[in-house]
């Protein structure tokens, strides 16, 4: 079993691909069959204030730089003929099988099929990545703060283990995402969620989301040695990250994916 990580020391590492520059958390490397990576924005075609990755057109960017860089994306991953799966994101607690009948709407991906990819777009939320490593199930959900006080790595975690899991066999991992040094937050966050994750050092109270998801995890079984909960801080690193808190609602998103080599 790993040891436990240091909720101090930020993990996971950068790799190269191609002529893009992604993040892959801590853990997954040591099952062949399994691939997680996050996006950065290094690498693509979009100007300034996309630069360069930009993932989607939602935030103002040309519907062709985003296209261009999906392909990019999909080259360096070798993506090319494998089904890709994503949703209309909309902070609640709803994780959905993929497949071609999946509805729009929800904030979670789950999957026990080799080749089928789970994609979520984060800009400071959290995307979470769980797996059962004995069975080979997968699940990627998108968690910012509602999602968090909804309870969605919860629901992902019952959705593994109602799949015929353990949670001695699940691992989470935490992506890039905004970090409580950076998240300042109003009465209307820190109401929902318990006053231990809200740090106040001064006006106004910054929330944890990354321990927020960790206890969840921890609360239902998952060993804490197999929680990987100390990802990069999106608003910290903007040279590798978007940030929607940092750099306002004209910027880029990322893409986290996931899926199992056959």
């Amino acid at each position: 079993m790993p040891a436990a990580e240091d909720p101090n020391a930020v993990s996971g590492h950068f790799e190269s691909k191609a002529s893009l520059t992604l993040w892959r958390p801590p853990g997954s490397e040591r099952w062949p069959w399994l691939e997680t990576w996050v996006t950065t924005r290094i690498g693509g075609t979009s100007p300034a204030p996309y630069a360069t990755l930009n993932l989607e057109a939602s935030t103002g960017d040309a519907a062709t730089h985003v296209e261009t860089n999906r392909d990019l994306l999909r080259q360096a991953l070798r993506l090319e003929g494998l089904p890709s799966y994503r949703l209309r994101q909309v902070h609640g607690d709803l994780v959905l099988r993929a497949g071609a009948d999946t509805p729009p709407q929800a904030d979670g991906l789950w999957t026990e099929v080799p080749g089928e990819v789970l994609v979520v777009g984060v800009a400071d939320c959290v995307p979470v990545f769980l797996w059962d490593a004995r069975h080979r199930r997968l699940a990627l959900v998108h968690a910012g703060w509602r999602g968090t006080a909804a309870d969605i790595v919860v629901r992902g975690i019952e959705t593994l283990l109602q799949a015929g899991g353990n949670a001695a066999d699940l691992h989470v991992a935490l992506g890039p995402s905004i970090g409580p040094c950076c998240y300042a937050v109003g009465p209307e966050v820190t109401a929902r969620l318990p006053e231990a994750l809200v740090e106040r050092p001064g006006a106004p109270p910054h929330l944890d989301l990354r321990q927020a998801n960790r206890r969840r995890a921890l609360a239902l079984g998952v060993p804490a040695a197999q929680i990987f909960a100390a990802p990069p801080c999106t608003g910290c690193d903007p040279e590798h990250f978007f940030s929607h808190r940092k750099l306002g609602p004209r910027t880029g998103r990322h893409w986290a994916l996931a899926w199992m080599r056959s």
